[in-house]
This record gives C-alpha cells, sequence and structure tokens, in this order.
C-alpha cells in the first residue's frame, strides 16, 4: 500500500480476517510520520485521520484518544520482545550468558526499531496519567529482570560485588540510548551489539583481567586496517 492510498481501499476482509490489524499498522505508519514532523502535541487525531484517508471518528473505532494511539503502538511493538526478556531473565544457564545473550538482543532490538523509539523517548511525557502508569510499569519489570541476572552473577561469583542497583542501572542507562547513537558509529548492528557486550560484561565480570576479553581476530583487525592485518613494528632504540 503506498503512503497516500486511503485506508478504504483495503479489502473488507484480509485473507487471515486480519483486517483491523491491517488498518492499525497503517494509522501507526502514518501517524509517527507526523509526530516525527510536527511533534506530538501539534498533531491533531484530524490530521491523523486524513492522513490515513478517513474520517475522525473511524480512527476513534480503533483508539480512544492520541495518547492511546501512542500506547498500543508501544505495547504491540515491544509486546514479543518483553515476552523473550522475562524468558530469559528466568532461563537456565550462567548469568553471564544469560546477560550476555540480554544484551546483544536488547541491543539489536533498539537499533532495528530506532525510528520509533527516537520519537517515543521525545514524546512520552506527552502520556496521558494513565498511559505513565502503564509505561512506569513495565520499566519497573524490565529493571528486575536485568537486576535478577546480575544479582545471580554476583551471588555465584561471576560478577563483580557493585552495588545491585549501580550496576543495573549502568547496563539500562547503555542499553536505552543504542537508538540514539547508532547510526553515527559507523559500524553495523551486530558489530554493535558485540562490542556493547563486551564492555558490560568485562565490567561486570569477576574473573582475572587476562580471561576477561577474548583477543582480536586476525578478520577483525583486517577489518580495522582495511586489509590484512599488519604487525606494528617496535621502534627503533634511540
Amino acid at each position: 500500500m503506498r503512503k497516500k492510498d486511503s485506508i478504504k481501499t483495503l479489502p473488507r476482509k484480509g485473507d487471515d480476517g486480519s483486517r483491523a490489524e491491517n488498518v492499525k499498522r497503517i494509522v501507526y505508519d502514518r501517524a509517527l510520520d507526523l509526530f516525527d514532523r510536527k511533534g506530538y502535541r501539534a498533531t491533531s487525531m484530524n490530521e491523523i485521520a486524513m492522513a490515513c484517508g478517513v474520517s475522525k471518528p473511524a480512527i476513534y473505532h480503533y483508539f480512544q484518544n492520541k495518547s492511546n494511539l501512542l500506547e498500543t503502538l508501544y505495547e504491540d511493538i515491544t509486546a514479543d520482545f518483553y515476552t523473550v526478556m522475562k524468558e530469559l531473565a528466568h532461563s537456565t544457564g550462567s548469568a553471564t550468558e544469560r546477560l550476555a545473550t540480554f544484551i546483544e538482543q536488547h541491543t539489536r532490538y533498539n537499533i532495528e526499531h530506532k525510528r520509533f523509539l527516537t520519537i517515543f523517548w521525545r514524546e512520552r511525557h506527552e502520556l496521558d496519567r494513565a498511559s505513565r502508569y502503564a509505561l512506569a510499569t513495565r520499566e519497573r519489570d524490565f529493571e528486575t529482570w536485568v537486576s535478577h541476572i546480575i544479582e545471580e552473577g554476583q551471588s555465584t561469583g561471576e560478577f563483580l560485588p557493585i552495588p545491585l542497583k549501580i550496576a543495573t542501572f549502568s547496563v539500562l542507562g547503555l542499553l536505552s540510548t543504542v537508538h540514539r547513537w547508532a547510526d553515527h558509529s559507523k559500524s553495523s548492528p551486530d558489530e554493535i551489539a558485540e562490542a556493547v557486550k563486551s564492555m558490560v560484561i568485562n565490567s561486570l565480570s569477576n574473573a582475572a583481567p587476562a580471561q576477561k576479553a577474548a583477543p582480536v581476530s586476525k578478520t577483525t583487525a583486517a577489518r580495522k586496517t582495511g586489509g590484512t592485518a599488519r604487525t606494528r613494528k617496535a621502534p627503533k632504540a634511540a
């Protein structure tokens, strides 16, 4: 469907009966365009309806108000991600392995959804009280999952005995900003995820320094030098 096409052009029923979901996806996409260009507060439900080629009452059929639209979009985008992260936090395996996987997946997720996250974090203060409360509850759950892994790693001796809240908020603070600087890093999502994971795990690890960081592979070294890996010559003695 083209950007200017009206929702009215959608078949009355999708092949799998999911017309309502298709409508919501279009409303989400066009509302985000408007929020991005004009800001959340300056965008009216009437403008969103016009962008979708329908009347304002038609939009209200799917969303209670503008705040509900943004909150519902957040829930739809994050639902599967939150489920995976919760299961990972409480899965078996070492705390180091689980936190490493948690960080990698979170980093890739934030990069994949960077457009939405940039708009959402900029405009979240505009949400109504009920929506802000629901968001705060989900964020506390997420904080609990990260804290659970770190606390377990400290109890097994895998992680340093850093004050738990400091460790937890440091990890969350880093992860929550990835979408803002990823494009400026000139690195791929996989490279960013690997780098962020290594920084966090090495910072928390209770292992001896020599065991913390894996040696740089020849492939990585070659990528950094733009060709084959080169060995730097020792300077001549004066």
